[in-house]
């Protein structure tokens, strides 16, 4: 069996901390389901290396950039699922309306785009009923890609 993730969009915005976005379905701009990989070492690092180098503008000036930049909040959302949507199965999207869990979730990663700045992520870890982590992209990097240089 797979683990199962959520991974929600919401706009940063004021009176919602880092930390309650799992708790608040209905400000997402969009619910992504993954059957599998959903565990910190492979999907928190895929997000994080997703989003590094994307800056959150308001209005197209430069198309030459259009590569690392997303035109607010709905532009950045609308790329992730064409970056986490590659074959038939695997990556859904859907509704929620009620506790994470629901969907089977074992993780709940909650990404907080603003125009300007880095898009925090933010990790709800469904079993242990908390959030193990709030960070920007590098940073969730750093704490869980494993080292693959092997020797020999």
């Amino acid at each position: 069996m797979g683990t199962r993730s959520l991974t929600r969009v919401i706009p940063r915005q004021e009176g919602l901390a880092y930390n309650q976005g799992h708790a608040h379905p209905e400000k997402a701009l969009v619910n992504i389901y993954q059957q599998f990989d959903g565990y910190p070492e492979y999907m928190a690092v895929h997000l994080g290396e997703f989003l590094k180098d994307i800056k959150i503008i308001n209005g197209i000036q430069d198309r030459s950039l259009e590569s690392k930049t997303a035109n607010g909040p709905g532009c950045l959302a609308a790329q992730l699922v064409g970056h986490l949507k590659d074959t038939v199965g695997d990556t859904y999207l859907i509704e929620c309306e009620g506790k994470p869990g629901d969907a089977w979730d074992e993780y709940i990663y909650t990404l907080y785009p603003k125009e300007g700045e880095p898009t925090y992520i933010a990790i709800y870890s469904v079993s242990r009923e908390e959030c193990i982590f709030v960070g920007t992209p590098q940073q969730v990097i750093d704490k869980y890609k494993t080292n693959t240089n092997e020797e020999g």
